[in-house]
């Protein structure tokens, strides 16, 4: 079973850098964002993909269908896999790491959820993904659901997790 976990292209809240996990905001991809989709297209065409899982979010669902042009696969929506829900909606994401500095595992700022929680829910999610009857499966999420993903297939401790990067149109191949 292979898994290509792919972080959406950039949107516009990613250059103005806002945080954003509301499904219902208006955030969708830049043109460098459409571009990003269109090269994880042209990597993934020739594999057999059979299923696309994306989050609630619009830039989620608009990179899987630049994607599914070469595959018209179902796109599963899975709220799982949605963002982080931060407590700073539409907020600097400067200032939501601040707030975060001193505990960032832990702590709930402003009624959000923790890494932790995060973590746990979209691990949920993996240990379902893994369950099902597919050969080959793309997930288009989030920086931290895919961190989340490298860190269950890797075996990676939360600090390594943490200060991992993943940049947005960022694919990663996981096999088991």
């Amino acid at each position: 079973m292979k898994f290509y976990f792919i972080r959406h292209g950039q949107s516009n809240y990613n250059v103005k850098n806002l945080c954003n996990d509301d499904p219902k905001k208006r955030v969708y991809l830049t043109a460098l964002g459409k571009k990003q989709a269109e090269n994880a297209r042209e990597r993934l065409k020739n594999e057999n993909i059979e299923v696309i899982y994306i989050s609630e979010l619009p830039r989620t669902k608009q990179t899987a269908h630049i994607i599914n042009k070469s595959h018209k696969v179902p796109i599963k929506v899975d709220a799982r896999i949605n963002e982080r829900k931060t407590g700073f909606e539409g907020r600097s994401c400067f200032e939501y790491k601040k707030a975060m500095e001193k505990d960032p595992f832990h702590k709930r700022a402003n009624g959000g959820e923790s890494f932790l929680d995060e973590k746990k829910r979209v691990l949920s999610f993996i240990k379902d993904l893994v369950k099902m009857n597919y050969n080959i499966i793309v997930v288009v999420a989030h920086e931290e659901t895919v961190k989340i993903a490298a860190g269950y297939f890797r075996k990676l401790s939360d600090r390594e997790i943490w200060e991992m990067k993943v940049e947005n149109g960022q694919m990663m191949e996981f096999e088991i």
